[in-house]
């Protein structure tokens, strides 16, 4: 989704503000009150700025891969691993919804619900083990990262599918992992990969579907795809894109 050539900047703005999560201050004392005015004078001159300087919608994969993960996740699913949910509200979401999660990520999870577990530990120690094992894994937007060091994690040239093989062995028999990275002509971005068709079956097992999504340009509609479409894919900043262009949905089934 784009912005037609009507679309009022304030109202816009508000729509970024991340409605999911608000973090409060249990007490308003004078300091709260002038650290609010300094917020809202600094926030005002940085908006004033980028809509003087000319803007964009640009809308991030995030809006496809929360859906997908919720569509296929199964009923039977109760036993659920998030690997790499530390900014997500997906986890919450899982949840809220009667899922028993478990966030993995080397940072600490912030926060809690009665149906949520977290890990805070290395993906790579040999030491890391799980009473049961699950029946589904999800990974939204994290596989890509691994091996590259851009969260303090160690650096691998193998790190996805040495990361994915890990994350395998933790999957029951007739679990499912459920995973979303950046799709196009293969490359390494400032601390992502890039995956076509060919790439995402050297790195993930037992491959039932692959979803494409692609948009056509950076502030485009994010649409359904497919691996021919996107195979040639190159970023229009080549050099660390975010948000990204195209995005693959892949499902892998546990015999």
């Amino acid at each position: 989704m784009t912005h037609d050539a009507g679309t009022d900047f304030d109202a816009l703005v508000r729509h970024l503000r991340n409605k999911n999560l608000a973090v409060l201050p249990t007490s308003y004392g004078l300091r709260m009150r002038l650290a609010e005015r300094i917020q809202a004078g600094a926030a005002g001159i940085y908006w004033s700025a980028i809509r003087a300087a000319g803007w964009e919608a640009v809308v991030s994969e995030q809006v496809v891969e929360g859906p997908l993960v919720l569509q296929h996740l199964r009923a039977t699913d109760r036993q659920v691993l998030d690997f790499g949910g530390y900014e997500s509200v997906l986890p919450l979401q899982l949840a809220s919804l009667g899922h028993e999660v478990t966030v993995l990520d080397q940072r600490r999870y912030p926060l809690t619900h009665p149906n949520l577990t977290v890990r805070a530990a290395d993906l790579y120690d040999p030491g890391l083990r799980f009473d049961e094992p699950f029946d589904s894994i999800i990974s939204v937007s994290t596989i890509e990262h691994l091996g590259l060091g851009r969260y303090g994690d160690v650096t691998r040239e193998d790190g996805d599918r040495a990361g994915v093989d890990r994350l395998w062995s933790f999957l029951r028999p007739g679990g499912r992992l459920l995973a979303s990275v950046p799709a196009g002509k293969p490359a390494a971005q400032r601390g992502y990969r890039v995956y076509n068709e060919a790439r995402l079956y050297d790195v993930f097992p037992r491959i039932t579907e692959i979803r494409w999504f692609r948009k056509e340009h950076r502030s485009g509609a994010w649409l359904p795809s497919n691996a021919g479409a996107v195979a040639e894919l190159v970023y229009g900043e080549p050099h660390g894109q975010l948000p990204v262009e195209a995005v693959a949905f892949v499902i892998c089934e546990k015999s």
